[in-house]
């Protein structure tokens, strides 16, 4: 009884056991598009529950609002002057505090640290998280239909008047790849995820080079894609999959021995077969030309253009801390949606 500590999956299966509870409320900042399914299993939140949320920093979408109700229930709140950052879930079950928010990230990812701790019912705490939830709940006002309008319909499209001015100048700024992928993985259409960790053997790599410069000799020494110099391609063995199958347009997410994340935008230029290993072995090679990280719009599937490479780079390495977290996607070809559902992001 009193306080216990929480993470990881002790944290969100105890975040749904108070949830499972008589008279839920919760005190959240941001929504995540399936956050009824984590919290509630079947996706459909109890009538009496009480939610308070944040609009004003923009990362609690239209879908999220939808599935609790809005702009029609009058139980779904937020504050219209103030960011809310808090995390609490509770009911007469007791509550938690964490760092949590309601996403599937946050609640069944194995690749995210959360910690919280739970009060139990009837505490000295809990009465005074419970007394001042009353107070800001009585001060916020219902989602409705001109606060739905203004909540952005995913992360790519945030505007100032959805999160207040103060925000608007960090929000201009493109997109990560991971924040675009979960908000909007229709952006990436036609476009594919290689994850890759081994580095092609020099042997083979020495060898697709020697043919890509016969080739070029021959055709006049420019490719099919117009890429600036021959130097600006890179090769993909050990693959074993026909040319046929391999992605006209990809962002390769690489990992390295030493555990940096390492991506790159690359456009398929041609399939070199047999080429030798210098050990009697013989492997099939794709050559792709590397594309201007920031290159948006037609020339990269219309894809908006991101953040730059370094951040990128930066959140997805902390997906993946360990080789053994990144064994479960190496050696994978994924669209948008395989790629957001492997990496557990909501």
């Amino acid at each position: 009884m009193g306080v216990k500590y929480l993470t990881g999956k002790r944290l969100a299966k105890r975040i749904r056991k108070v949830m499972a509870g008589n008279k839920p409320w919760m005190c959240v900042a941001f929504l995540g598009p399936t956050w009824a399914e984590e919290l509630f299993g079947g996706g459909v939140p109890p009538k009496d529950l009480r939610v308070l949320c944040d609009l004003r920093m923009g990362m609690t979408v239209q879908t999220a609002l939808r599935v609790g109700g809005a702009p029609n229930n009058e139980s779904l709140r937020h504050l219209p002057d103030k960011q809310m950052h808090a995390k609490i879930y509770a009911s007469d079950r007791g509550a938690v505090v964490c760092s949590a928010n309601a996403s599937r990230a946050a609640l069944s990812s194995n690749n995210r640290i959360e910690d919280g701790i739970w009060l139990s019912p009837g505490g000295e705490a809990f009465r005074e998280a419970e007394a001042t939830f009353e107070t800001r709940y009585s001060k916020a006002v219902s989602v409705d239909a001109d606060a739905f309008a203004r909540a952005p319909e995913h992360l790519g499209g945030l505007s100032a008047a959805a999160i207040g001015q103060d925000q608007a100048v960090v929000l201009k700024k493109p997109p990560t790849l991971l924040q675009l992928l979960r908000s909007d993985p229709e952006a990436f259409k036609g476009i594919r995820f290689v994850f890759s960790k081994e580095d092609v053997a020099k042997a083979v790599e020495e060898g697709a080079k020697a043919v890509m410069e016969e080739e070029l000799d021959r055709e006049g020494g420019a490719a099919e894609d117009g890429s600036a110099g021959r130097s600006g391609y890179d090769y993909f063995a050990y693959w074993d999959m026909k040319e046929a199958d391999w992605p006209v347009l990809f962002i390769n997410v690489h990992r390295n021995p030493n555990g940096n994340i390492v991506l790159s935008m690359r456009r398929h230029i041609r399939f070199i077969p047999g080429v030798s290993d210098g050990e009697g072995e013989t492997e099939d090679v794709f050559v792709a030309a590397k594309v201007k990280w920031n290159t948006g719009g037609a020339a990269f599937g219309d894809l908006p253009k991101l953040a730059k490479r370094e951040q990128c780079e930066s959140e997805i390495k902390d997906l993946f801390r360990t080789e053994r977290a990144f064994d479960d996607v190496a050696g994978q070809i994924l669209d948008a949606i395989g790629a957001r559902k492997a990496l557990t992001l909501s």
